[in-house]
């Protein structure tokens, strides 16, 4: 689960104590010196339905896996799911203040086309503003917390309105937001979003929509209703990080996109393996055999580029060094920084 991290499920906590024990046994018989730590999280008694216990649950494990229990306890898990309920509710009441006040601003990433270096789209992330008492900072941590506590629709909405004043602004070109699974697959937020679009047609000229995974579609029918309904309308849709989780290949299957982003990591794997990169190959023939493109990311080098080429990646996020250099001054160009906007731009652009 990470450098040195391990999870298991056990009956007591007595038990991962004894594991931890054994381990550090072994390890000593070894020769390996080595300190392991164990701390239990109870799962019992925390008046969470199973669907919540498993959201919680989840927020827990990735917590973990980034940051060893420190995060854990910063996240609100001391006492197990129960003490997660009790901090819960105030870290919730927070984030929701912070949603509906749109305390983030959007950082805008050009996507290249590998031939040329020019910019073919932007890519909106989120950057939650900087509070030094804020119970949630990290912009992975603060859309993970939104999905555990039922926040999804409410911060895809708060953050799909910045991207749309930001594309109202734009001029041939068009901005990518994040869907999650939870507002791919509900009814109402797919009836405000075609609302919108039905309004102003000429969002559906300059939005892409990427489907993440972090929340994963229970209903494949409500997800593919709202998939076809926004193709209809023009809006190209785009798989998020493909291949770092398990729902990749079903949101593939049951999902018409015209776009697949495959994870970075498998980038900076093929520099190094030949397995690797028959794995980024394959992955590729995939994407264009259901007719779709492919982006990659996390190239820094021209080495990197002029390999996802041969490989058939068409566009990128990232480039060689004057590349990024020319993405930056678009992206300069195209948002300007609020410094330099009027206020209705810096409000349009960057709420």
């Amino acid at each position: 689960m990470g450098g040195g991290r391990f999870g298991v499920v056990c009956a007591s906590a007595a038990d991962v104590g004894a594991l931890g024990e054994q381990v550090a046994r072994i390890l000593a018989d070894g020769g390996h010196a080595a300190a392991v730590a164990t701390r239990a999280l109870p799962l019992d008694d925390s008046g969470l339905t199973p669907m919540q216990a498993t959201r919680a649950l989840r927020y827990a494990l990735a917590a973990f896996a980034k940051g060893g229990m420190a995060k854990v306890a910063a996240a609100g898990f001391d006492d197990g799911l129960s003490g997660f309920v009790a901090a819960a509710c105030a870290r919730g009441n927070w984030l929701r203040r912070a949603i509906a006040d749109r305390r983030f601003s959007l950082s805008f990433q050009p996507i290249v086309a590998l031939q040329s270096g020019d910019t073919h789209h932007y890519e909106a992330l989120l950057r939650p503003e900087a509070e030094p008492d804020a119970p949630v900072q990290d912009p992975q941590d603060f859309v993970t917390f939104a999905e555990t506590i039922g926040l999804s629709e409410e911060l895809d909405w708060a953050v799909l309105g910045a991207v749309c004043g930001a594309a109202r602004t734009a001029r041939g070109t068009r901005i990518a937001a994040n869907l999650s699974g939870f507002s791919l697959q509900s009814p109402g937020f797919r009836d405000r979003l075609l609302a919108l679009l039905d309004a102003e047609p000429l969002l559906a000229q300059r939005l892409l929509l990427e489907i993440t995974e972090t929340a994963e579609i229970d209903d494949e029918a409500e997800a593919m209703r709202t998939v076809a309904a926004l193709r209809e309308r023009g809006v190209p849709l785009c798989i998020d990080d493909f291949g770092a989780g398990a729902a990749a290949f079903r949101y593939l299957r049951i999902l018409r996109v015209d776009y697949v982003k495959i994870d970075g990591l498998y980038v900076t794997n093929a520099m190094r393996s030949s397995q690797d990169r028959t794995i980024v190959a394959a992955m590729v023939d995939l994407a264009r055999g259901l007719g779709a493109r492919v982006v990659a990311e996390h190239i820094e080098t021209p080495e990197e580029a002029a390999l996802m080429r041969d490989l058939g990646w068409t566009t990128a996020r990232g480039g060689s060094s004057a590349g990024r250099r020319r993405c930056r001054r678009s992206a300069d160009a195209a948002f300007p920084p609020r410094s330099q906007q009027g206020a209705g731009q810096a409000h349009s652009a960057a709420t």
